[in-house]
């Protein structure tokens, strides 16, 4: 039976995110666009930019309630909707798994190369200083740190950042 370790993506800085970038904009838009043009077009136009606004709302909400951090006898899942990757328990270093410590930078993120990157969640493939990594990480004070020996590092952030690699080991 998986077991499900909490990592909380969908948080106040996440939704911030997504109404301040995503959907405010898009809705300023609409509503000046709907009370200037008096023509038809304007507001079928105005309509459309609710419309996407409101998609947009509600595709950023699923991302981020889709995101998990599941293990079973044989499979961790890290991520969810857009983005996510399954690694064999087997090729996962549990002796090399850790908590980042404070201040450290060995596996700070740099470049991201697929996924996303918004205050409260870094999710998907970046680059760091020793190679290639998969994030989900919502909160850079808990990070873990998997090494695999499938040519990439997992760093995810759950809820218990000390307790998370035991109970991965024992599964």
């Amino acid at each position: 039976m998986p077991t499900e370790f909490a990592i909380h993506a969908l948080n106040y800085k996440t939704l911030a995110a997504v109404l301040l970038i995503g959907v405010v904009p898009l809705l300023l838009v609409g509503m000046a666009v709907y009370f200037l043009g008096k023509d038809r077009m304007s507001r079928l136009a105005a309509l459309g930019a609710t419309s996407l606004a409101v998609i947009i709302g509600l595709l950023g909400v699923w991302q981020l309630s889709a995101i998990r951090l599941t293990a079973d006898a044989t499979t961790l899942t890290v991520g969810g909707g857009a983005y996510s990757v399954s690694v064999p328990m087997a090729q996962i270093d549990h002796a090399g798994a850790r908590r980042r410590l404070p201040g450290s930078d060995d596996t700070a993120l740099g470049l991201r190369t697929h996924g996303i990157g918004m205050p409260g969640l870094s999710l998907g493939w970046f680059r760091t200083g020793k190679g290639k990594a998969f994030a989900a990480v919502t909160d850079p004070a808990k990070v873990v740190i998997l090494p695999t020996t499938a040519g990439y590092t997992l760093l995810v952030s759950p809820e218990d950042p000390d307790a998370f690699p035991a109970a991965l080991r024992h599964r």
